[in-house]
């Protein structure tokens, strides 16, 4: 997307009577633990991924600050703040509809999904300063019965892919002599690659509960998930961005909720959020037709950016999800607005009764 001005400016903000939900929505649900999942990789390119690791007594500080955080967490925990619920709008009414979509999908045997994911690498070497997008490709096979194996998430980071942002960008990538992907520490060996963050703010956590143990309730499901953030550290700086981001993930591993009550659940929730706006008729990545629905969050790094969900017009199919740029902030200051700061897409993702043609790890069928 490179009008960007067009099309915040084709976007309809919601108009909509609010409405104050009771102690409902407060309930606090505890309990919800972090899953794990069988992992198995079989297009893995083995390359070490950097983290960042604090010397011995800065750790044990660190370690001993994070417990005092949950345990005065625990005994006194933050309220989970009041929402005024959205119930009509164009964005509203393009999520309400998935939430039908999703509550008349019959689950099969797998669940089977096919992407993308991408993210921005500035990239200042030798006096030639540019920006690449690096991509690499993702696959997920999810058995609905563990006599079918484990679940598998894979990416294919052998299969990096560096493109420059603008023809600016591509004559100084050119110069630098276009440089391949490479992790090792020496610049001159090539492009390093990070992982794509979660989000904008680095000390959000990323939601890892039991989607098993969520309600299907949307104000009951914003609480649970609110409350399950704060019980690990605290209420991000802008909760409802947060749900934004972090709900949508949940569209993405099916096979792990009870049913597809909560999918719809979550598109229900994401209808209700205030703030969210309707981006009509628009283009994917692929350039695929969608419906997208967005809402803007602001950092120091990142500046500001615009969240989309891009959603199927005619099934349930969340097709990709993107941040938009909208002012750079000092992290990104040479990013144009418009430009997709990171993404993630779906080639293909539904329910199938075919095996994948490698059998899942733990398969007994």
């Amino acid at each position: 997307m490179n009008d960007l001005d067009g099309l915040l400016a084709a976007a309809n903000p919601v108009r909509a009577e609010d409405l104050e939900y009771g102690e409902r929505e407060e309930a606090v649900l505890r309990g919800i633990t972090a899953r794990r999942r069988g992992r198995w990789h079989p297009k893995w390119s083995p390359r070490p991924r950097r983290r960042w690791a604090l010397p011995g007594t800065a750790a044990a500080v660190a370690a001993v600050a994070a417990a005092a955080v949950v345990a005065w967490n625990a005994v006194t925990p933050e309220p989970i703040p009041r929402q005024r619920f959205v119930t009509s709008g164009p964005a509203h009414a393009v999520l309400m509809a998935a939430a039908e979509k999703a509550d008349r999908t019959e689950p099969k045997r797998f669940w089977h999904a096919e992407g993308e994911v991408g993210q921005l690498i500035q990239r200042d070497h030798r006096g030639h300063r540019y920006t690449l997008l690096a991509s690499f490709p993702t696959a997920t096979w999810l058995p609905r019965d563990p006599a079918d194996g484990d679940g598998v998430h894979y990416y294919d980071m052998g299969a990096v892919r560096l493109r420059p942002v603008s023809p600016a960008d591509a004559r100084e990538y050119r110069l630098d002599g276009s440089p391949q992907p490479n992790e090792n520490p020496d610049p001159d060996a090539g492009v390093s690659v990070p992982d794509v963050p979660a989000g904008p703010r680095p000390d959000d956590s990323v939601f890892e509960g039991n989607p098993a143990r969520l309600p299907t309730d949307p104000a009951r499901l914003r609480t649970a998930m609110l409350t399950w953030v704060r019980d690990r550290g605290g209420l991000p700086h802008d909760p409802d961005a947060w749900l934004f981001r972090e709900a949508p993930k949940l569209l993405t591993d099916p096979v792990s909720q009870p049913s597809q009550k909560l999918r719809a659940a979550v598109y229900r929730m994401l209808a209700g959020l205030p703030g969210v706006r309707d981006l009509g008729a628009v283009r994917d990545p692929l350039g695929r037709p969608a419906l997208g629905v967005a809402m803007e969050e602001t950092t120091r790094d990142l500046g500001t950016l615009q969240w989309q969900i891009l959603l199927s017009p005619s099934e349930d199919f969340l097709m990709a999800t993107r941040a938009v740029v909208v002012r750079p902030g000092e992290a990104n200051s040479r990013v144009p607005a418009g430009t997709a700061q990171y993404y993630t897409l779906q080639r293909t993702a539904g329910w199938t009764d075919t095996p994948p043609a490698q059998k899942p790890p733990g398969a007994r069928n």
